[in-house]
């Protein structure tokens, strides 16, 4: 409709435009009309007052050539009148009068030019001054009044012209005024019906993309954007169908993976279990060769049952059935247990083992024992991944906050790879990575047990130049924070 009100407009700005030159036309050809009536009138004029005057010559001194030559004159009138009717055909009742008044004139010029020639001078005289001069006068008044009729018509012609000439202007400057507001008005109209629902379907995509496929993206367009935004309600619809379904495939896999690795530890205990006994002599002193062999079921059983230690915690996290126990604890005690137990590793590759922790720290409240675990985790990837050098562990507090950090001198991540090692099964993708082993499921649980205190990590680290692992948490956790 927009579209179809600038068409009417600017048709109607043609049509003005047209109407406009036609009357500026029509004035001009009048105006001219009137210029060739005004010379026609004063030439007639002037013929007439030429012929009157040389009658009255011809009269005063009269011969015969002097009559003849006035009597050709006087009957050539009729053509000039013949051609002023031509170009004054509104005039024809004042041409006629000047018709029928010169016809008096001819026949009276004619009759004293007969009593000229009779020899009657006297009586030629006589009708001269009685009749002739009369008619002159009238005729003279006559043929002014053509002229001046014509004159009057040019400048109302003229005033005419002017008055049209500013209406035009008048016309032209009011209907810009009008197209440029109705231009505003439709482009306003236009631009709204293509901006809003943009915006709509923009806001609709946003809520998308931040998961909630609930709301419906209602545009009245009927257009290609009302159109688009059927097709994205009905892809949302689809993406909603998807994402429940994702939901409770992934609701399966971590209850399977909980399920799982509940019968699978109960087993590998007892393994641990059982050589344990038998490495302490309780069933006698085994072979050296069995013992070399029962050591190496110890260790592997150990690492498995970390590997599966793990996975049972990043499934009851996805699940939602992790919940933090909140209680007071001492960082320094936290550092010193983790240190504790992680420096018999770092001994066997002779590695030094520092840590830096300010005396004197008020006691922070959070879940201790998932904490010590994401600090563990960190400090043995450190030690893992480090053949030599030292592995150093910090506590920075912050007005309400602590930042625990763990430095390396290992090999160090490249900066493509450090958005994706905390993932969940994401290992960075190199010879020293796949020698040293693992699930890639270490630095996924510290993330999840971080975020679970409201806290934040991240890494600072360059290729040949060791990795610092650092992560944030509140001093005092009174609510476990919402996992997304």
């Amino acid at each position: 409709m927009a579209f179809l009100a600038i068409e009417m407009l600017l048709v109607s700005v043609g049509v003005i435009g047209l109407l406009s030159l036609r009357e500026a036309d029509q004035r001009a050809n009048q105006v001219v009309g009137l210029q060739q009536k005004i010379e026609a009138y004063r030439q007639m004029q002037h013929n007439t007052l030429r012929q009157l005057y040389g009658v009255s010559t011809a009269l005063a001194f009269p011969n015969e050539t002097t009559l003849a030559v006035v009597l050709r004159q006087i009957n050539q009138f009729g053509y000039d009148l013949d051609r002023v009717s031509f170009v004054a055909k509104d005039e024809v009742a004042l041409l006629n009068q000047v018709r029928e008044e010169y016809a008096r004139f001819i026949a009276v010029v004619s009759h004293i030019v007969d009593l000229i020639r009779g020899g009657r001078a006297a009586e030629a005289k006589q009708s001269e001054f009685a009749e002739l001069g009369p008619l002159a006068d009238k005729l003279e008044r006559l043929t002014n009044q053509l002229v001046n009729r014509a004159e009057a018509d040019m400048v109302a012609g003229i005033d005419a012209s002017r008055q049209t000439y500013v209406k035009s202007q008048i016309l032209v400057a009011a209907v810009a005024l009008v197209s440029f507001v109705l231009t505003l008005v439709l482009g306003h109209a236009i631009s709204r019906s293509v901006i809003d629902p943009v915006r709509i379907i923009h806001d609709g995509l946003n809520r998308i993309a931040a998961g909630d496929f609930a709301q419906r993206i209602e545009v009245p367009n009927r257009d290609e954007l009302g159109e688009l935004a059927a097709h994205v309600n009905s892809t949302c619809d689809e993406l909603q169908q998807l994402y429940r379904s994702l939901e409770e495939a992934s609701r399966h896999k971590s209850q399977f993976l909980a399920n799982m690795s509940h019968e699978l530890r109960t087993p590998l205990n007892a393994v641990l279990g059982f050589s344990e006994l038998l490495l302490d002599g309780i069933y006698g002193d085994p072979p050296e060769k069995m013992r070399s062999a029962l050591e190496r079921i110890q260790r592997n059983g150990r690492h498995l049952l970390g590997l599966i230690n793990d996975v049972l915690d990043l499934s009851k996290i996805e699940a939602g059935q992790l919940r933090l126990s909140l209680a007071d604890y001492s960082v320094e005690e936290l550092v010193n247990v983790v240190h504790t137990s992680v420096e018999p590793l770092a001994a066997d590759k002779n590695l030094s083992l520092r840590i830096a922790v300010p005396a004197g720290l008020p006691p922070a409240r959070g879940d201790e024992r998932r904490l010590a675990q994401a600090l563990f985790n960190l400090v043995g990837n450190a030690i893992k991944f480090t053949d030599r050098g030292e592995v150093r562990i910090e506590v920075e507090a912050g007005v309400d906050s602590y930042v625990f950090s763990v430095q390396d001198t290992g090999p160090g991540i490249d900066e493509a790879d450090q958005a994706r090692i905390f993932q969940e099964f994401q290992q960075v993708d190199n010879s020293i990575t796949k020698a040293k082993g693992g699930a890639g499921l270490g630095l996924a649980i510290v993330k999840r047990i971080v975020e679970m205190h409201g806290g934040q990590i991240w890494i600072e680290s360059r290729l040949g130049h060791g990795a610092r692992f650092s992560f944030l948490v509140p001093a005092r956790l009174e609510q476990q924070a919402t996992q997304t």
